[in-house]
């Protein structure tokens, strides 16, 4: 149901339109497009600010876990950086060390230790009367020793005892070297009625002659020596 709308009052004044004044309609529209070129500029300004401030604090915190790390940190400058406990070549040149392909330093090599001879005074053929001594008597005989080249622990000659009883002939072994004056053998009677085994220090004096001793102990257990001068004679 609608209400029946009441008559216009013959009272009352006439409402007149409101006017603009000529230009203000254009100065509100220029105002209006200031206002929004302003606020561009600064949305603009933002963004670049908000952009600018995302870069720096990026390369403040290096690169991503999922990215890989710069090679260096100046463009065309060489990586010098080197592998945990390797040394760069100019190091390992440095040092004196020279080494494989792979850079590891090459292991010294080994020299053969110098094998002792029996000096070369020694060589040759030696012969002179050897006086033996002892408990029970003193014997007289010719004692002939040939010595040729070698070294320790091996065979360099021969001795021969030319007594009334009995020749023995024995093998003579360089265990010790004492200079060049002074040597040791090993005597081992191979033939002849004699002890065994004995002892002769040969050792060199003025004028070309050799002192000859030897040391044994007999089959009864006394003490056993034979003293000469011998000279070379081959």
């Amino acid at each position: 149901m609608t209400r029946p709308q009441s008559p216009p009052d013959p009272y009352a004044r006439p409402q007149r339109p409101v006017r603009q004044a000529p230009g203000e309609s254009h100065r509100s529209a220029l105002v209006v497009a200031l206002i929004g070129a302003a606020a561009t500029i600064v949305a603009a300004l933002i963004g670049l600010f908000v952009q600018l401030s995302g870069d720096t604090e990026q390369r403040a915190s290096g690169p991503s876990l999922g990215g890989a790390p710069p090679a260096s940190e100046t463009p065309g400058a060489p990586d010098t950086s080197t592998a945990p406990g390797s040394l760069p070549p100019s190091a390992l040149a440095a040092s004196g060390a020279s080494g494989g392909a792979d850079g590891t330093p090459a292991a010294p090599t080994p020299t053969a230790p110098t094998s002792v001879g029996l000096p070369e005074k020694f060589l040759g053929r030696w012969q002179g009367y050897a006086e033996e001594v002892d408990a029970t008597r003193t014997d007289h005989y010719r004692v002939t020793v040939e010595l040729d080249q070698g070294t320790l622990r091996e065979q360099v000659g021969s001795v021969h005892y030319a007594m009334e009883s009995s020749d023995c002939y024995g093998t003579a072994t360089l265990t010790s070297v004492d200079g060049t004056d002074r040597v040791t053998l090993g005597e081992s009677i191979q033939s002849g009625d004699c002890v065994t085994n004995g002892r002769i220090v040969l050792t060199l004096r003025p004028g070309g002659t050799v002192d000859f001793a030897y040391e044994t102990i007999k089959r009864d257990g006394t003490r056993q020596s034979v003293r000469a001068g011998l000279e070379r004679v081959a």
